[in-house]
């Protein structure tokens, strides 16, 4: 890392190209709080992107252009970047290793990656984590790895726009990043993040940093197609009905969690496995505090009490806004897309340390 005596930071946003939207945020940070600069979404074009990969690069730049020009709050005043990465297109392992140097840990993850991922290393790129475990006589590491093909497409975007690509991180480290910020986290007490997207749901449990990752390939457009044909209407009215009246109590209420039930099921399985694995191998005894939701599937009525009922958890929507994030002299977005830019707040909180090249 470069002496702090010669570097200065340099200003970032974060950009999210969601299934849905694309995002962005920029950040004036400071030592406990954080001020929204600038801003903006706009509604991604579904041709862009396949599985993960931006497959049309001039046109994925020219929405992300479009949006930096003219779908912007506030005023960005730096060409560099982070961008995220949905759990769901990256490979995650958690592995107990014995004590070894840093240069026998790299060959040793290495070796991990090739024997437990489906997908040749050379078509990879991959990095690590060392965290404290149950067992000091171990080292207990997390890994993730995502496809090259995902990222080359986010960095040919970046190349077209005049973009300084810094960091890719998954969408989980960077709500993790953010909630660690916020919230009053308590050793022993680790939260879970629920982060619901277009394409998947995916999970994180935090305590003084991310330990497991976890995903549901199913999200919010899973969530809708699911009430319209329940319901037999079209995509567009299920979507205004989740988002307006969603599993809260209402006429259709039976209806509608009959239709997200199996979806939602898969959820609090998935936070269950998280939570026995953290308590098993991170933090024996560990007490999981609450479940934090984000993501633009956040403000689905009746979800938090769903989350509630089914894991015995106390759940909320993440909500950081005034006494550490705040809009300034910007116009904020309206209440119920706050959610959607927590990733991008996230992604614009990247530290130093994690930035390759520092």
């Amino acid at each position: 890392m470069k002496q702090q005596l010669f570097y200065h930071r340099r200003p970032l946003f974060g950009l999210d190209i969601g299934s849905q939207t694309v995002k962005f945020v920029q950040l004036e940070n400071h030592a406990h709080k954080a001020v929204v600069k600038a801003y903006g979404s706009i509604a991604t074009d579904d041709e862009i992107m396949k599985n993960g990969v931006i497959t049309n690069i001039p046109k994925a730049a020219e929405l992300v252009d479009k949006l930096l020009s003219e779908n912007i709050k506030g005023k960005i005043t730096t060409n560099r970047v982070v961008m995220s990465v949905p759990v769901s297109r990256a490979y995650t392992r958690v592995v107990d290793l014995p004590l070894m140097s840093k240069k026998e840990l790299e060959s040793a993850v290495k070796l991990e990656i090739e024997q437990s991922i489906p997908v040749p290393t050379k078509n990879l790129y991959y990095d690590y984590e060392v965290m404290p475990g149950l067992d000091n006589d171990n080292l207990l590491v997390r890994m993730v790895a995502t496809q090259k093909e995902i990222i080359d497409s986010y960095v040919a975007v970046c190349d077209l726009l005049g973009l300084d690509l810094a960091l890719v991180q998954t969408n989980i480290r960077a709500d993790a990043q953010l909630c660690i910020m916020y919230e009053n986290m308590i050793k022993g007490s680790p939260y879970v993040i629920v982060d619901v997207g277009g394409d998947s749901i995916d999970i994180g449990i935090l305590d003084e940093t991310l330990r497991v990752t976890g995903t549901v390939e199913e999200g919010g457009n899973s969530l809708t197609d699911a009430i319209a044909r329940v319901l037999h209407i079209t995509h567009d009215k299920a979507h205004k009905i989740k988002i307006t009246k969603g599993i809260a109590a209402g006429a259709q209420q039976a209806k509608i969690k009959s239709a997200v039930d199996p979806i939602l099921d898969k959820v609090v399985v998935e936070i269950q496995r998280m939570i026995k694995f953290y308590e098993e191998r991170v933090h024996e005894g560990a007490e999981v505090s609450q479940i934090l939701i984000v993501g633009g599937g956040a403000n689905m009525p009746g979800l938090g009490d769903y989350l509630t009922n089914a894991t015995h958890i106390a759940t909320r929507v993440s909500s950081p806004w005034g006494k550490y994030l705040e809009f300034g002299h910007i116009e904020p977005p309206e209440n119920a897309d706050l959610p959607r830019f927590l990733t991008c707040i996230g992604l614009a909180l990247a530290k130093d340390e994690d930035i390759a090249g520092l």
